[in-house]
């Protein structure tokens, strides 16, 4: 049926074009990404809650072993000279996030019942410009659903910002706007009768009261990008997060501490060569406090689970550089500090993540490229023995070996077929990488295609 709706809603934008004489230009783009894991498929645990915790990273972490993305995008241009774009992306088999799980499907009807990561609208909006007698001459206004701003790490692939959910905003500029983006908490699906059993969307255990008012998120924005100094760019972003009807909130954490009902983060992003050498880089502080300890800047649903004292300072650095014509090395390194001692939020004082990650690419011909990843992280929790951990810090290693046939042996070279061998340690004995094995360390083999268009 949402097939069909789009498919709708396509016919009636082109023949609305045409009765209002504009000139528009359909364009469509997606990605695609299909994982195997050889002979077993594997839990959401087992793979991508240790790239979302900043202990891994690699093919085998990620819970999408059927990702598909389609973006269509209409850009008009009326006889006046008003512009407008009609932005509409759609998602399937995204199990990231929630209780979502990955299994491997065949060709029987109805195969997705009861689970996660189904065709889903994840952006629709509409962006008018160039209206001289209401706005500056470069700048636009929006409204609708999206994730405003993203940025993501190059090795980890997690999103450090956005500001995911619906919304409206303007653009004073093509780089300075202010935005209003809202969202109701909760994710995948949650208990409401009492019997142990996920009957329900998780949004109405977490965003509905008694009253039927809901404790909707939200967060206002203001930034500035594009701000050429010192041999690159800035961006800056400030936000401020509020929570509607918070007369029920009541408490998180162990300490049964005060639930944030606001919160403000600031983030500043600089973008330039590979620290002097040919490549690129991006370097980005950033802080928050109560509703926005997720990284300061990063908003969406997932946001609604704060104390009021809670904050984390979130430092990362990543880039590609170009070290000769055959040889491309790509790394990250990224630290996340939560403070959350009032609270105990996560059932412990603080914790502190490091992650380092080197990605080497040795081109052998057009058609061929060998991959190496490469990861280290360390995680220190407030005390030893939380989270039944040995040590205070414990140590997580990875190490992925990957020949690459592609169209393009660019580092970003795609479509492209990569099979891999994993190898994942850790310095726990206890800690144990996948669903039903026992040892600290582990190796797995797999086969990833990837696709963008």
């Amino acid at each position: 049926m949402k097939l069909k709706a789009l498919s709708i809603a396509v016919a009636a934008a082109t023949l609305a074009t045409i009765s209002t004489g504009a000139s528009a230009e359909w364009t469509v783009g997606g990605y695609g990404k299909f994982k195997y894991d050889f002979g077993e498929s594997y839990d959401r645990s087992s793979t991508w809650e240790h790239r979302r915790d900043m202990r891994a990273a690699g093919p085998f972490f990620s819970a999408n072993v059927n990702q598909v993305e389609f973006s269509l995008k209409k850009e008009s241009t009326y006889k006046n000279g008003v512009w407008a774009n009609y932005v509409l992306r759609t998602e399937y088999g995204n199990n990231e996030g929630g209780n979502g799980q990955p299994f491997y499907g065949s060709s029987s009807g109805n195969e997705g019942h009861l689970e996660t990561g189904q065709l889903e609208f994840k952006e629709a909006y509409v962006e008018l410009g160039a209206l001289p007698s209401v706005l500056p001459k470069d700048g636009s206004i929006w409204a609708g659903r999206r994730f405003l701003n993203r940025q993501q790490g190059l090795v980890s692939k997690e999103f450090w910002k956005q500001s995911s959910g619906v919304g409206a905003g303007f653009n004073l500029t093509k780089s300075i706007g202010l935005a209003i983006v809202s969202a109701d908490p909760g994710e995948g699906s949650c208990d409401t009768n009492g019997d142990n059993d996920s009957d329900s969307n998780a949004k109405n255990c977490n965003a509905v009261n008694a009253d039927g008012t809901r404790s909707t998120l939200n967060s206002v924005d203001f930034y500035a990008y594009q701000i050429e100094a010192l041999g690159g760019t800035f961006d800056f972003d400030l936000k401020y997060s509020f929570r509607a009807n918070t007369d029920e909130l009541g408490t998180v954490g162990q300490n049964n501490a005060k639930a944030a009902d606001d919160g403000y983060g600031a983030s500043i992003m600089y973008a330039t060569t590979y620290y002097g050498l040919e490549g690129w880089s991006v370097t980005a502080l950033t802080y928050g406090k109560g509703m926005a300890s997720n990284r300061g800047v990063n908003f969406g649903q997932w946001d609604g689970g704060w104390a009021e004292d809670d904050s984390s300072i979130f430092f990362t650095s990543n880039g590609v550089v170009n070290a000769t014509d055959s040889i491309q090395i790509g790394t990250e390194v990224t630290y996340w500090g939560i403070d959350m001692k009032d609270s105990r939020n996560w059932w412990t004082d603080s914790v502190d993540r490091l992650f380092v990650g080197v990605t080497p690419s040795f081109k052998v011909n057009e058609n061929f490229r060998v991959e190496l990843i490469g990861t280290w992280a360390r995680e220190t929790l407030g005390d030893t023995g939380d989270w039944g951990r040995q040590d205070k810090s414990t140590d997580f290693f990875t190490a992925t070996l990957a020949p690459v046939w592609t169209v393009n042996a660019d580092y970003f070279g795609r479509p492209q077929v990569k099979p891999y061998v994993t190898y994942m340690t850790s310095s726990d004995d206890n800690y144990h990488w996948t669903s039903g094995n026992d040892k600290s360390n582990q190796t797995v083999f797999g086969v990833e295609a990837e696709i963008w268009f």
